[in-house]
């Protein structure tokens, strides 16, 4: 069985960022290309083995398990939605990135 993998908007938004920074801060379009196309093949892989990844540090603070997809050095933080069948990445953000309050747990 599948699960679809969702993106909230949150999630959305900081991978947009960091895009543009790599494209743009460091003159790098053809990286954040590529970096991108990775990220997707690899958020994709979530839809058949969701529960492969370990527990993000962030799942302390939640009732449900937060998980992580690392990629590179940046983290796909996501959470396994049983009854709906379906994973819902809550936010990205760099390794070196303080951890913050995620949307939709």
């Amino acid at each position: 069985m599948t699960y679809p993998v969702r993106l909230a908007p949150q999630a959305i938004a900081a991978l947009e960022d960091f895009i543009r920074y790599i494209a743009e801060a460091e003159y790098a379009p053809l990286t954040a290309s590529r970096w991108l196309q990775k990220a997707l093949a690899a958020l994709e892989t979530l839809q058949e083995f969701p529960h492969r990844c370990p527990p993000a540090p962030e799942s302390k603070h939640y009732e449900e398990t937060i998980r992580m997809l690392i990629i590179d050095r940046c983290l796909f933080l996501y959470r396994i939605d049983e009854a709906a069948r379906e994973v819902r990445v809550l936010d990205f953000r760099h390794a070196a990135q303080r951890p913050r309050e995620l949307g939709d747990p």
